[in-house]
């Protein structure tokens, strides 16, 4: 749920005044806003669980050669600096009203191939284009420590990478873009395609949104690659669940003249608290290629 400092903004009859805030309240929300901007620059920060208000500490030193431990490339524990990066850049800083909302990207103008549509594609991106359009939304945000990146590849695809760990009750690395400014109108479309292709044969999940924010409604499909091997996967509308938060929801269908972004999840769980049958806990590499409609 988003944060709410203060009451929100309302517009007064005949003006443009806004709801009186509390001094002490409007300062304290600038002082948390500036605290979680700094932390998602500063240098690695944890959060050690130590009790209801937990303390930031440095990043301790790499273990000893020869030392075991949990998963190498995940964190040790969680990471507050991740989660401010990550929780900024999709969802702006909500308790500063219109001030602090989420930044959007310019619609990627769709480029015909064929019958398809390519909507996030990858060739003749630059990559600052890019790196301002995907990141790595992982488990963080719930308190995991599983850990990400995503990268172009020299022969035009993109290359998610990284290392799960069920550790805080987590288990989910994703690539998702950030929301287009202007939502594509895919009502002439049956569906979404990616040509994809894991390091490990699991089962990954294709998400897609039809409103603004970061924490709507999920609209997901789960499909299994095996290892090494690209697959063309297509998904139809029609396939999609709705899902809020790992649970499925009442809602009628995706709007498919309204996607704002999409996102390619691997995860430990499937929906409603059920364990993915096809899932590897650990290393994976994952590329994939330009997001089509059919």
């Amino acid at each position: 749920q988003e944060l709410a400092f203060f009451p929100p903004f309302k517009e007064g009859k005949g003006s443009s005044a806004t709801q009186e805030v509390p001094p002490t309240m409007r300062t304290a929300s600038v002082v948390a806003a500036a605290l979680l901007i700094s932390l998602s620059s500063a240098d690695a920060f944890l959060v050690a669980g130590t009790g209801c208000l937990p303390s930031l500490q440095r990043s301790a030193p790499p273990p000893p050669p020869g030392r075991l431990v949990m998963q190498q490339g995940a964190d040790s524990s969680w990471n507050f600096r991740r989660f401010a990066r990550t929780f900024t850049r999709f969802n702006g800083i909500p308790f500063l009203g219109p001030l602090g909302k989420a930044a959007t990207v310019p619609q990627p103008a769709p480029q015909t191939r064929g019958s398809d549509a390519v909507l996030w594609g990858f060739g003749g991106t630059s990559q600052s284009e890019f790196d301002n359009l995907w990141a790595p939304l992982d488990d963080v945000v719930m308190g995991g420590v599983s850990v990400s990146d995503i990268s172009r590849t020299p022969d035009g695809k993109a290359l998610l990478k990284g290392v799960t760990s069920s550790r805080n009750n987590g288990g989910f690395c994703s690539a998702r873009t950030r929301n287009v400014a202007k939502p594509y109108d895919l009502t002439d479309y049956k569906g979404i395609a990616v040509k994809a292709r894991s390091s490990i044969g699991m089962r990954y999940k294709l998400i897609l949104r039809d409103r603004e924010g970061w924490d709507t409604v999920a609209w997901c499909k789960s499909f299994d690659l095996p290892a090494g091997r690209e697959v063309d996967v297509r998904v139809p509308f029609s396939d999609l669940v709705p899902v809020v938060r790992g649970r499925t929801v009442s809602e009628g269908a995706l709007d498919a003249g309204s996607v704002y972004s999409v996102q390619i999840m691997v995860s430990k769980y499937e929906y409603d608290g059920a364990l993915n049958p096809n899932f590897t806990e650990g290393e994976f590499e994952l590329a994939f290629g330009d997001v089509r409609a059919f």
